[in-house]
């Protein structure tokens, strides 16, 4: 293997990863260059430039490492001016902020809560899931303008003093913590070192703030809170100040009622998965805490869209596809199987199981195959350590009809071929790095 540095996605700043791309490249480096040199050698036999080249040679992985290494300083440099740039914009323009964390749930809560709160104000968010340091500079820098009274960001987190970084440029007013779970274990460690961060977010808010957190999480519920803010709890169980029940959960969508204080209303939409009840229900809850009537709020519920690439399904042909192919965790896995059970088509399950798991991954993974085996007829497993978890759990429950591939493009192709009447649900999109 070789250590190489790359730019991540969004994100401004330079890591050293393995890759097996990269480390393909590198060997096929090596073998270009030794054919190079062997020929030059022969062609040219001076043993002065013989051994210019192998020095060379031998020293080029070491000179690319340097390279990269010298360019982190520059790196830095820019980020933080661009951080500045964004902290005076914010400044000067006065635009109040609301900061979404959480394990998972905060692509699709900002989406759901823009939409709701465009109803009354003038609100941006960040794009996609730009949701780092740099990433919320640069949508602060590029999309601010000085009309927008309200701006969502969405605040990610793999490792410690990431939402306390984020929450230092922004100052947000609200907050909301969609959950706190097994994610980002790789760089947490522990689920206590997770929560831990996520609630920097809240415990950071002013006294006329307004946090909502999601009251059925137990790591939350036992949180005690060290803002004086103002913290509206929601959730699907008695104690939460916006609670969701009589929940309808089919291919078609959502229906549920919700009650507030004693006020009741009926939510109806077309996105899939009953973890989006919780995604609503924060949305719900800030925009209607913030001004938003709940007939207008009920009205916007039956036009919410899926954001891209969760649990979006469409039709090929006569092949459906359930595609939640962004960042899957344990309690989403879960919700789109439900949703591909409901179909009574052929299903395949084409996945590489969840990724950074931490020493948790393992178990996670593991604990996913029982249901896997009643739903599916059909495991398509891209090779990581986490498919190879959910493989042994399978093993052991004597489910057979299970195959391993190289790509999702080599699984697609077959299912299309072999299978063109399914219904397939592609759950987590993974990079090199992750593959075996």
């Amino acid at each position: 293997m070789v250590l190489i540095m790359i730019k991540i996605k969004d994100k401004a700043i330079v890591k050293l990863k393995y890759t097996g791309r990269i480390r393909r490249l590198y060997f096929l480096m090596i073998l270009v260059m030794t054919v190079f040199c062997t020929l030059v050698s022969i062609l040219l036999p001076i043993p002065q430039l013989a051994t210019t080249l192998l020095i060379a040679f031998f020293m080029l992985p070491f000179l690319l490492f340097v390279v990269s290494a010298l360019a982190l300083p520059g790196e830095w440099l820019i980020s933080l001016f661009y951080q500045l740039l964004a902290k005076r914009k914010l400044r000067r323009f006065g635009t109040e902020i609301i900061g979404i964390t959480g394990s998972y749930g905060k692509t699709t809560t900002k989406s759901i809560l823009l939409s709701y709160l465009q109803m009354k104000y003038l609100a941006i968010a960040t794009p996609e899931s730009y949701n780092t340091l740099n990433g919320v500079s640069k949508s602060i820098n590029q999309g601010l303008e000085n009309q927008h009274e309200i701006m969502i960001v969405e605040m990610g987190a793999d490792r410690k003093k990431d939402i306390e970084r984020l929450v230092k440029l922004t100052r947000p007013k609200y907050g909301i913590i969609t959950a706190v779970g097994p994610q980002h274990l790789a760089g947490f460690k522990t689920l206590a070192n997770v929560l831990s961060e996520k609630v920097k977010l809240i415990d950071s808010l002013p006294k006329n703030g307004i946090a909502v957190i999601n009251y059925d999480n137990e790591l939350l519920r036992e949180y005690r809170f060290k803002s004086e803010c103002r913290i509206i709890k929601i959730g699907l169980h008695e104690g939460a100040d916006y609670r969701a029940y009589d929940v309808v959960s089919d291919a078609n969508g959502l229906r549920f009622m919700i009650n507030s204080r004693g006020r009741t209303v009926e939510l109806k939409t077309s996105l899939i998965g009953y973890h989006n009840v919780y995604n609503i229900l924060a949305s719900f809850a800030l925009a209607a805490e913030m001004g938003v009537s709940l007939k207008k709020l009920a009205q916007q519920t039956l036009s919410l869209e899926p954001v891209k690439n969760r649990l979006n399904v469409k039709e090929s042909g006569t092949l459906t596809i359930i595609e939640d192919s962004y960042n899957a965790n344990i309690e989403g896995f879960r919700n789109a199987l439900e949703i591909l059970d409901s179909y009574t088509k052929y299903k395949i399950l084409i996945t590489p199981g969840l990724v950074e798991g931490g020493r948790e991954e393992e178990s996670l993974n593991r604990a996913l195959s029982e249901q896997i085996s009643h739903v599916c007829h059909l495991v398509v497993l891209i090779k990581t350590r986490g498919s190879m978890a959910i493989k042994r759990g399978l093993d052991e429950l004597g489910f057979t009809n299970c195959l391993f591939v190289d790509n999702f493009h080599q699984a697609m192709v077959m299912v299309q071929k072999d299978y063109p009447e399914a219904v397939v649900l592609i759950e987590n999109d993974v990079t090199d790095i992750y593959l075996i």
